[in-house]
């Protein structure tokens, strides 16, 4: 449709122009020096239009002339900015292959080129990992100089790989310098937490752990079960750091109460025996080895009963048998018991129980101790029979 409007236009404009060359005749004289020129009017029109034509396509051509240098300079800068493109492109396949060789070689292709403008930085970083994932130390530092060379802003990836590096060689102290250094420009990223929680863990700084491990689980950047081993791992540390009751008990003010019921009861148990707390110890274990029954906690109790008046040693006696009914068939139990009777020099109800315990169970312990019942109750024979038990089961094992 607008096809048909121009022609119509351009039928319209040459019909007025014919007519109006009708109607306006005349000539123009042109003088030079003497000579003295005539032409149409008409014509003359024609042939100054046709003049300017030709003096504007001239004009044009010497200016693209005088232009192709230019634009041969900037049809060569955009080929080589496509080529570094490329390169950075194939760099960056290369290094999520984990063909770091490959990737090197391309980002050092990228460096190369004049025309890699801001492709350079990102060109650099990829470098820099791809030398040290494979190896390539000297690499890595240079490329690594180089990146020292740019704004803070872009040196967070340089500290992070200088701080991993210092953590492989355990250098902590360069470590922490540079994991300091990158979070001053973002302290929230994932990558950076998850190795201030590897120096953490290296240094056994427990505190710093739960932090870390806080701040992961927060983010979603660590599994439940992970961040449940980072966490028991803390706590068994501040656990080891306490050295008395006041230590203790604001160490276990941290610990969740699961864990305390679970993983840790048996580590608590054993901590407050090795601090010589021993009432402390076995009001623990009587207050958690009706919850969980774990056998790991009577070691403990046994270790720490042997301290304690009579009258209380007598009363964890009654109180770990009020505990059988409930678990009758626990040849550990059993056996502990009869080892609690032995101390206790109760002789008839030691035996009673270590005899219950080598019915369920037989252990080479259980034996050992039987033997010295039998002893203390005159049944020498019987005392060396239990002891060549304990021999010979033990040889099979």
């Amino acid at each position: 449709m607008k096809q048909l409007i121009w022609i119509i236009v351009l039928f319209a404009v040459g019909i007025g122009l014919a007519l109006l060359s009708n109607i306006y005749t005349g000539n123009v004289f042109i003088q030079v020096n003497t000579l003295l020129v005539r032409v149409n009017l008409n014509l003359f029109i024609v042939g100054l239009l046709l003049g300017v034509l030709l003096l504007y396509i001239l004009v044009g051509v010497f200016a693209a002339l005088l232009g192709a240098p230019g634009r041969l300079s900037r049809f060569g800068t955009s080929r080589k900015s496509r080529k570094a493109a490329q390169a950075l492109n194939a760099a960056g396949l290369a290094y999520f292959e984990g063909k770091y060789r490959q990737a090197e070689q391309q980002a050092a292709k990228v460096l190369a080129n004049k025309e890699a403008g801001d492709n350079r930085v990102l060109a650099l970083l990829l470098a820099a990992h791809a030398a040290d994932q494979s190896g390539d130390r000297e690499a890595s530092l240079r490329y690594l100089a180089d990146i020292a060379k740019l704004p803070e802003k872009q040196q967070l990836s340089r500290h992070l790989l200088l701080a991993e590096s210092a953590l492989s060689s355990q250098d902590y102290v360069s470590a922490d310098n540079h994991l300091k250094a990158a979070a001053q420009t973002n302290p929230r990223l994932t990558r950076l937490v998850r190795l201030q929680l590897r120096l953490a863990q290296d240094q056994g700084d427990a505190l710093e752990i739960l932090d870390k491990t806080d701040k992961l689980v927060r983010a979603g950047a660590v599994s439940d079960t992970a961040a449940r081993q980072y966490s028991l791992q803390a706590y068994r540390k501040l656990l080891q750091s306490a050295d008395d009751a006041a230590g203790m008990k604001a160490c276990l003010k941290r610990i969740p109460d699961a864990l305390k019921e679970d993983e840790l009861c048996q580590t608590v148990a054993e901590r407050y025996a090795e601090l010589g707390l021993y009432r402390q110890a076995v009001s623990w274990v009587g207050k958690y080895y009706p919850l969980n029954h774990q056998a790991g906690l009577l070691p403990p109790l046994i270790e720490s009963v042997r301290y304690l008046s009579d009258k209380e040693q007598r009363k964890i006696i009654d109180t770990a048998d009020a505990w059988l009914p409930h678990n009758p068939n626990d040849a550990r139990l059993l056996m502990y018991l009869g080892e609690l009777a032995y101390n206790k020099q109760l002789w008839g109800k030691a035996q009673g129980y270590l005899e219950a315990s080598i019915g369920i169970a037989p252990s080479p312990s259980a034996r050992l101790i039987l033997a010295k019942v039998l002893d203390e109750s005159g049944q020498s024979a019987e005392a060396e029979n239990q002891r060549r038990l304990a021999l010979e089961q033990m040889g099979d094992e």
